[in-house]
């Protein structure tokens, strides 16, 4: 059944429930020395499964609640994994792995409210301010975006992850350039710091406190599939650290 809209922008509300399963390897920028006084940060593999519910029940807004639990540390296999893989490919075996964040169970939970202004037709302003809470990171988090061109309404949007098959006409075709500048606010980062309680990581580096990062690109989505292109650049996460630069490729298809 497709939710009804009403010209005040109330609607029928909106359930969609996500599940991910993932790991995540932070190496140093320098990966050939053995002793830490040589490493911007420490090593670091992360294992983790995840769930989150994102709610929509106004057009020009959504909110993301999610839990995330995970382990880190030497227990994951993430540095044997990839050191493995470096030998067999030929490239350069990291060397810093036995000085890696300690083993523990991670549990965070975030919650994130969207909200979209338009400017003009055409053209809005998405705000997204977060918040997240646990053993893992803890940190305040607001983006600005804009989005130009062909874009859905904030509760139908792959920009948003609320985008449905079965929305039919509301979920019409999108195409838009999107560009965003944002700032957390870093109060723990178990990845560089260690554990928050008991922590015997051999090295370890204070998190910086105040991060900005950008990013720009377009995304595209037509039926049941989607895609989207993202060039991201996030501030120094230490002190020691330097700006960093990436590119994001996703593909996604309904079933």
């Amino acid at each position: 059944m497709e939710p009804k809209s009403h010209g005040d922008g109330h609607q029928a509300s909106k359930t969609i429930l996500n599940f991910q399963l993932g790991n995540k390897i932070f190496t140093p920028k320098r990966t050939q020395f053995v002793n830490p006084i040589n490493m911007d940060r420490p090593y670091a593999g992360f294992n983790f499964i995840s769930a989150s519910v994102n709610r929509s029940k106004y057009k020009r807004s959504v909110s993301h609640f999610g839990i995330e639990l995970g382990l880190v540390g030497e227990i994951t296999g993430v540095g044997r994994m990839q050191q493995w893989w470096h030998k067999k490919t030929g490239f350069h075996e990291p060397s810093g792995w036995d000085s890696q964040i300690a083993n523990e169970f991670v549990v965070n939970m975030r919650y994130q409210f969207q909200k979209s202004f338009t400017i003009i037709k055409g053209a809005d302003l998405v705000s997204t301010s977060g918040f997240f809470l646990g053993t893992g990171s803890n940190k305040v988090s607001q983006n600005l975006t804009l989005r130009f061109l062909d874009f859905n309404s904030i509760d139908q949007s792959i920009f948003s992850n609320t985008r449905l098959a079965y929305d039919g006409a509301l979920a019409k075709r999108e195409f838009f350039l999107f560009c965003g500048v944002g700032m957390d606010y870093v109060i723990s980062d178990i990845f560089l710091e260690g554990s928050l309680f008991n922590d015997r990581s051999p090295f370890t580096v204070r998190a910086t406190p105040w991060v900005a990062h950008s990013n720009a690109g377009l995304m595209y989505a037509k039926n049941r599939a989607s895609y989207s292109l993202t060039v991201n650049t996030t501030g120094k996460e230490m002190q020691e650290g330097s700006w960093h630069k990436y590119v994001s490729l996703s593909f996604a298809t309904q079933f």
